[in-house]
């Protein structure tokens, strides 16, 4: 009983310690694309003029509304968008974009609610959209 039990365990380590090195790699050789960055190299390849159309074509999800939003018995009778930022600063909801060009884009990256929250404060129920220009 002993033995089938230590055999357990040190499987059960051996596929925690697995899981947490396929994790821990995440972004790394295999080439697969990060479902919250977008790259200049991907918005232009879009042959897009502003970054909405981009997004339009290679993650439309990031400009969907997903109904109101509420927070405790709180409910904004809205449909709730991400917001935009900009250097730190808020620009506005998912329309703005429609006034960003591609051109001016370094890369834009989907930040999710609690993710917003801890980096943009408050007040993002939808998550951010943040652009970081061309330098």
């Amino acid at each position: 009983m002993k033995t089938a039990t230590s055999s357990f365990i040190a499987g059960l380590v051996a596929v925690l310690v697995g899981a947490a090195g396929a994790c821990a790699s995440g972004q790394g050789g295999g080439g697969t694309s990060n479902r919250n960055l977008v790259t200049g190299e991907e918005l232009t390849a879009t042959n897009a003029r502003t970054v909405y159309e981009a997004l339009e074509r290679v993650r439309p999800n990031w400009l969907s509304s997903r109904g109101p939003a509420s927070i405790g018995n709180v409910r904004d009778a809205g449909e709730a968008v991400a917001n935009v930022y900009i250097e730190g600063s808020r620009m506005g909801d998912v329309e703005y974009l429609k006034q960003v060009y591609v051109s001016d884009v370094h890369e834009i990256r989907f930040w999710t609610a609690g993710e917003a929250g801890a980096r943009f404060g408050m007040g993002n129920p939808r998550g951010v959209i943040e652009i970081i220009p061309r330098r």
